[in-house]
């Protein structure tokens, strides 16, 4: 059985195009994810992740700051740090508040 989740995750990898996948919240994505625990903990654990990873995704996610650092809330009220998110997904957040330190800083000279 870890042997066929294996096989259908590379099947994805090679078959299924780019362009139509969706892009990731996390770092690691989530096919690489599971692949990675598949391989390592077998097949229920892979499940297991790949369970825990689409509770965690997508709609009602939000970025946040938590102590300077920005967040991602997941849907089931878990964080993920700034290290664990996509940064295709952080990037146009932390570009933004780079420019407003700027102005702020600007603004008190």
């Amino acid at each position: 059985m870890r042997q066929a989740l294996l096989w259908l995750i590379r099947a994805y990898w090679r078959f299924w195009p780019e362009r139509l996948r969706r892009s990731c919240l996390f770092r690691e994505t989530c096919s690489r994810h599971v692949y990675r625990v598949t391989a390592s903990s077998g097949i229920l654990c892979g499940l297991e992740a790949l369970g825990r990873r689409i509770r965690q995704c997508r709609q009602g996610y939000r970025v946040e700051t938590l102590e300077g650092h920005l967040v991602l809330r997941l849907r089931d009220g878990s964080f993920l740090s700034e290290s664990e998110v996509s940064p295709n997904l952080l990037h146009p957040y932390s570009a933004a508040a780079r420019g407003l330190e700027k102005v702020l800083l600007q603004s008190e000279t």
